[in-house]
Order: C-alpha cells, then sequence, then structure tokens
C-alpha cells in the first residue's frame, strides 16, 4: 500500500478555504495545482506536504488527481459564465420580489453544483427561486447567506490605509469587533472614521489590541499630571508608535513629548 500524505491546500473559491486533504498515490510539492473533493470538485493549489504517522483517510477528503489544462481551463470559463448567470439571477430575484442582494456565485470544477452567496435583511423563502435555476442551470444549487464582512472577504477592496483589505488578504474568519476595542486604544473619533467597506468596525481594530494594551500600560494614564522641563501637565494622548505623550500644561500649551522625557508623581506627590 502507498504511504498515504496529508496534504494543505489553498482552495480557489470565494471563501478561500484552507484544509488538509490525504494522497496515497501522488508525489505533489508546495505550488503545485490540484484537483480536490471539497463539497464537490474544486481546484487548489497545494501549500505543505506532510507524512502523518497513521491512517488518515478517515479524517479527511481526498485529491482526486494532479490539475490538467483541461481542468485550469474549466476553471476559467467557470468563472466567466458565473458572471453572466450571477447577473441574470439578479434578474429573476427581481422578477419574484425578493429582499436580497446577489453578492457572488460560483460552479465546483465539473459544473455539478452552483452556489450562490446572498446579504438579506432577514429571512429568505427561496425555495421558488431555487426550482427554477435547476431547471436553468442543471445543477445542484446552493444559496448561502452571510453577512456583510462575508461579502467584503469575497469582493475585496482597498481600506482607509491604501491596502487590499484584511479579510480578503488573511483575515478569513470574521470575528465581532466591539466599540470597546476603539476606546482601549484612545480612538475617540466619529464611528465612519474606523468602519471598513463592509460598514462594520474595521478588523484591524481586533489584532491591534492586544498590542496596544500592552504598549499604553507602559505609559502614564490619560489624566495623569506628569512634569515636563519644569512645566506640569496632564497626559491628554498618546502615540505608541512614535513613544510619545501629550500633554495639556496650565495655560493651554499643548505638547508632543517622549514618553521617557517626562517625571511621573510618586504617589505622595500632588499636581
Amino acid at each position: 500500500m502507498s504511504e498515504q500524505k496529508a496534504v494543505l491546500v489553498q482552495v480557489f473559491n470565494f471563501l478561500h478555504d484552507s484544509a488538509y486533504f490525504y494522497t496515497s498515490h501522488l508525489s505533489l510539492s508546495p505550488g503545485t495545482r490540484c484537483v480536490v473533493e471539497h463539497e464537490g470538485l474544486h481546484l487548489g493549489v497545494v501549500q505543505n506536504v506532510l507524512t502523518p504517522a497513521g491512517e488518515i483517510s478517515e479524517h479527511f477528503e481526498r485529491v482526486v488527481r494532479e490539475a490538467t489544462p483541461a481542468d485550469l481551463d474549466a476553471f476559467s470559463r467557470n468563472l466567466e459564465d458565473t458572471r453572466d448567470i450571477l447577473s441574470t439571477t439578479r434578474e429573476t430575484v427581481a422578477r419574484q420580489k425578493l429582499h436580497m442582494h446577489l453578492a457572488a456565485a460560483e460552479y465546483t470544477l465539473d459544473r455539478s453544483r452552483l452556489r450562490i452567496y446572498f446579504t438579506a435583511p432577514y429571512r429568505i423563502d427561496f425555495r421558488t427561486l431555487v426550482r427554477e435555476l435547476t431547471r436553468t442551470y442543471k445543477a445542484t444549487i446552493e444559496l448561502r447567506q452571510m453577512g456583510t464582512r462575508d461579502e467584503a472577504r469575497i469582493k475585496g477592496g482597498i481600506g482607509r490605509c491604501g491596502r487590499i483589505i484584511c479579510c480578503r488578504q488573511f483575515l478569513h474568519e470574521a470575528q465581532p469587533v466591539p466599540m470597546e476595542l476603539a476606546y482601549d486604544q484612545e480612538l475617540f473619533v466619529p464611528p465612519e472614521r474606523i468602519t471598513g467597506i463592509c460598514g462594520r468596525l474595521m478588523c484591524c481594530l481586533a489584532f491591534e489590541h492586544d498590542l496596544y494594551k500592552q504598549e499604553l500600560e507602559k505609559q502614564p494614564g490619560l489624566g495623569t499630571w506628569v512634569s515636563y522641563k519644569g512645566k506640569k501637565g496632564k497626559v491628554i494622548s498618546h502615540n505608541i508608535f512614535r513613544h510619545t505623550i501629550t500633554i495639556l500644561v496650565r495655560d493651554e500649551e499643548r505638547l508632543e513629548v517622549d514618553v521617557d522625557a517626562v517625571e511621573r508623581p510618586t504617589k505622595t506627590q500632588k499636581p
């Protein structure tokens, strides 16, 4: 019996799934295009190959084959066809007066399954729509409702920072971002300034949160009185990247100074 291998594959679907699959007969290496069973046949690219200690076929789906030129052509053709399908389905949705916004559509590689992603303000009865689409496209139709964060991840875009939005580039699981994270980072600004293209608070507030908390704990807190070159002032903001604080002295003068250049009063000292 051939030795089984666990193969980490990034699947070429809208969700950018990365998962382990097994193979016992293929010689694969990182960067190789392959076809995998993942809710239907999908094209993907190998990211890593491991040799497990025991039987793994019962735990993972399988790598079907190394991708052929025909598979690559089929993948490109499916992308083109689903653009037309999405446009046509929007017309059908409008005719049936369904309150749903279609975001994307994708075929499995063999066109046996057609998945359509949508957003909606509430649950939708789309049974009539599914029946019509099944008759039209001769495939298993799956309508998958998602949130606005997932829609942004599928469509992509440029964030306020000028870079590709994080959920498209590397954050593949959207997490709730409460307003408390912004307060912890002293982002006392209108919500629209820290809102992403999805209409929700930007994801970077979450994965930067721990760094802000660690750095701010090392600095005098807001409202703390400190001394700088003979002047006493109250801390009104921090800049953890420049390692500075801004202090407001009694004559309303604002000074941005290095944290290490100020003197913090002891518990017995009064401002």
